[in-house]
Parts: structure tokens; C-alpha cells; sequence
């Protein structure tokens, strides 16, 4: 007899994705930084208890999602708390709605994961970039890597269910998510140069880098939204 395939996420993109995410909040409000990855690790920790609940040992599976979710609320509090202004409270409330999101679709604690909780987590860390650059004057370098770090949580999260459908999570698949993950990485790079060639050669006294984030963002949002 076959053994079963389990036909949920990758590990490894669902982990870059949550990775990618925290750090697209961090560059626009670093005093969350803390708080972000504490809540990665939470996510992470209560997925995996998850899993040993459901397949191998469920004690050990309990104490995993009773930590994990500890964790996860510890994270939570953190990033809260790390800003006082209200404009940096509402980027770093959208970043934490996007990130749970985000853990949701891609670390699922029942079914194959959610395409629609990816978009919607994405979506939200997008509004806080915005944010960042409408209203916290956040610099260009920040803004941009910012992007780039969304559009590779948003690609890893899409690969992770799409390998997770295709080869089932017990497959060796860690070389073809890494090829994967290494090219969107480079796009992203190049992304960044782009941007600040186009900086160079703006007006002086002109906003242009307010005016490319933009443009940019209505893209990434498209292509978020896209099915």
C-alpha cells in the first residue's frame, strides 16, 4: 500500500515567508522588530505542535501549541507595545494582522492552507508599507527593501502551497524551494538597484521616491490580488 501524502505546505518557504514578512514591518517600524520575530517563532512552534498532535505524539504536540500560542502572545504584545504614536500603531497593527494571516495560510493547523489568508496577509503589510511612506516620511533604502521583502514573503507563500500540493510535505523538496526562493531574492535585488538608479536621477526637491513606492505598491497589490 501507498503511504499517504500529506498535501500541506513546505516547511521551509512557509518559514521565509513568515521571515520576509516580519522583516517588511521591522524596516518600516524597527522598534517592532522584537515582536514580529518573537510571533514568527510562535507561529512556528505552534504549527509544529500541531503536527505532533495530529501524527505522532500528542503530548509532546499539547505542550508545543501551548507554548507556541504563549509565544505567539508574547509577540503580539511586544510589537503593541513598542510604539506610541498613532500612525506607527496602525502600520505595526496592520504588520501583526498580515503576519497571523500569513501563519494561518501557510502553517495551517487543519487542511492544505489558504491562498485567500495569504493575499489578505500580504495585502495588510502592503497597507503598512503605505503607510510607512505617506506618513512616517520612511527613507527610500527602507521602502524599498521593504517591497522587495513582500513580494518574496508573497511568492514563498504561494510556493509553499503549490510544492505542498504538487510533491506533498514528506518529499525532499528543500533544493527546489531553495532554487525558487534564490531567484525571487534576485529579482528583488535587482528591484532595489532600480529604484535607486530612478532616485538618482529625479528633480531635486521632488518627492519621485513617494511617487515610484507608489507605483510600485499598486503592482505588488495587482499581483497580491491575482489568482
Amino acid at each position: 500500500m501507498s503511504e499517504a501524502v500529506t498535501r500541506r505546505p513546505v516547511r521551509l518557504s512557509a518559514l521565509v515567508s513568515l521571515l520576509a514578512a516580519s522583516v517588511a514591518v521591522s524596516l518600516i517600524e524597527p522598534a517592532a522588530t522584537v515582536g514580529m520575530f518573537v510571533m514568527v517563532v510562535g507561529i512556528a512552534v505552534t504549527r509544529e505542535g500541531a503536527h505532533r498532535f495530529r501524527e505522532t505524539n500528542r503530548l509532546f504536540g499539547t505542550a508545543a501549541l501551548g507554548i507556541g500560542g504563549i509565544v505567539s502572545i508574547a509577540g503580539v504584545g511586544l510589537a503593541a507595545t513598542s510604539v506610541t504614536r498613532v500612525p506607527g500603531m496602525v502600520e505595526v497593527g496592520l504588520g501583526i494582522v498580515g503576519l497571523g494571516c500569513l501563519g494561518l495560510g501557510t502553517l495551517p493547523l487543519r487542511g492544505t492552507g489558504s491562498r485567500l489568508l495569504v493575499k489578505l496577509g500580504n495585502a495588510a503589510i502592503l497597507l503598512c508599507i503605505v503607510g510607512g511612506g505617506l506618513f512616517q516620511d520612511a527613507g527610500t533604502i527602507p521602502l524599498l527593501l521593504s517591497c522587495a521583502a513582500l513580494v518574496l514573503s508573497w511568492d514563498a507563500a504561494e510556493n509553499s502551497i503549490n510544492v505542498g500540493e504538487q510533491l506533498g510535505r514528506e518529499s525532499k523538496t528543500w533544493p527546489v524551494e531553495s532554487a525558487h526562493l534564490g531567484v525571487t531574492a534576485v529579482v528583488g535585488g535587482i528591484a532595489v538597484v532600480s529604484g535607486l538608479v530612478v532616485r538618482d536621477l529625479g528633480t531635486p526637491g521632488l518627492p519621485l521616491h513617494s511617487v515610484v513606492f507608489l507605483l510600485v505598491a499598486l503592482v505588488f497589490l495587482t499581483l497580491a490580488l491575482h489568482d
